[in-house]
C-alpha cells in the first residue's frame, strides 16, 4: 500500500501577470483548500522575486503544495503531496487551473 501520492505538475503557456500575482497564488491555496476541505498547518508561505517570479508553499496535515513560477516564459513547477486516500491530480488540477487555465502536464508517482 502506498503512503501517499505525489503529483507533478508543469504549467506552461500561462500568462506572465497570473505567474507573478502574489495575491491570485495565495486566493489559489486558500481556494484549494477550501474546496477540498484540507487541513492548513500555517498560512501559506510566499516569496516574491527581483525581477520577477513567486515561489509558495503551504503545509497541510495531509502533507503539502507547493509551487515555483517563472512568468518570464509562462511556466510554474508544481508539486502536490498528499497521504491516504486524497487524490493529489485533482488537487494539482484544481490549483493549477485557479493559478492561470494553461496547459498543464500531471505524473503521478506513488510513494
Amino acid at each position: 500500500m502506498a503512503l501517499g501520492r505525489h503529483a507533478l505538475a508543469h504549467l506552461s503557456g500561462a500568462d506572465f501577470n497570473h505567474l507573478n500575482d502574489r495575491e491570485r497564488l495565495l486566493k489559489a491555496f486558500q481556494r484549494t483548500i477550501s474546496h477540498f476541505s484540507l487541513e492548513a498547518l500555517y498560512e501559506p508561505q510566499i516569496h516574491q522575486f527581483t525581477p520577477q517570479g513567486l515561489t509558495g508553499i503551504i503545509l497541510l496535515a495531509e502533507s503539502h503544495i507547493s509551487i515555483h513560477t517563472w512568468p518570464e516564459r509562462g511556466e510554474a513547477a508544481v508539486d502536490v503531496f498528499t497521504c491516504g486516500s486524497r487524490d493529489s491530480r485533482k488537487i494539482a488540477e484544481f490549483f493549477c487551473s485557479a493559478m492561470d487555465n494553461s496547459h498543464i502536464d500531471i505524473t503521478v508517482v506513488e510513494r
